[in-house]
């Protein structure tokens, strides 16, 4: 398979998810018609998933991050630091097996998380990884505050080998023993793709879900806190 670049793979597999009858009208960049502007950093004009400016990040977290080569290298507040090296030769390679990139995409200063993406070959996933230690945490997509900033929630479905992992995730802002993280994966065999839609108050994400077994049945469901666990109700 002759070899094209990440992004555009990226941007093929948005342009193929389904929600209802109709394929979405996506905000460009995006794998979602909900992009997530949390976390944007300062002077990124991009509105999508997957058009965020590493440049501007780099400028406003200029004491954590910086480029080094063809690695991105982080400084941790308590001293440590690690370098993401990408594998620019294995991307160039015609089959591309093995090929990962990293971006600094994203800065939470209120709660001093970083975002960064990592691209595929074919698709990509997200670390959010805390400032002060380096804990890292993959999730699907760029998350969206709770209304109260205490959670940060990600949702992604896609059809087919390319985009993010199927699924969704809910982070807490601050590293609390109390209050427990949720990650989901959409099994194979799954019937149904996940939207996010929004919060309702900042105990309950409301989604939108579309059958993959009938293009014309869609539903409402929401993943909920219940007794400190969060829960995805699935339609019915």
């Amino acid at each position: 398979m002759k070899a094209f670049p990440i992004r555009l793979a990226i941007a093929a597999a948005a342009s193929c998810l389904l929600f209802g009858s109709n394929a979405v009208a996506f905000t460009p960049y995006s794998f979602s018609d909900h992009p997530s502007q949390d976390g944007r950093c300062v002077g990124d004009a991009g509105v999508g998933d997957i058009d965020r400016s590493e440049q501007a990040c780099l400028e406003q977290v200029s004491e954590l991050a910086k480029r080094v080569g063809p690695g991105l290298q982080l400084k941790f507040r308590n001293g440590a630091t690690r370098s993401y090296l990408n594998e620019d030769a294995k991307c160039r390679s015609n089959d591309a097996e093995g090929c990962v990139k990293y971006q600094l995409t994203g800065y939470f200063p209120e709660h001093d998380l970083v975002l960064i993406e990592v691209e595929y070959w074919e698709g990509a996933s997200w670390l959010l990884v805390r400032a002060a230690t380096g804990d890292a945490t993959e999730i699907v997509s760029p998350p969206h505050y709770s209304p109260d900033r205490r959670w940060l929630a990600s949702v992604a479905s896609s059809i087919g080998p390319s985009g993010p992992p199927d699924g969704m995730d809910v982070v807490p802002s601050t590293p609390d023993p109390a209050l427990k993280e949720w990650h989901y994966r959409t099994p194979d065999n799954g019937e149904w793709l996940y939207e996010f839609a929004g919060w309702d108050g900042n105990t309950r994400i409301e989604l939108l879900a579309s059958s993959m077994k009938d293009p014309q049945r869609s539903a409402l469901t929401s993943i909920e806190l219940r007794n400190g666990e969060w829960r995805l109700t699935e339609p019915r």
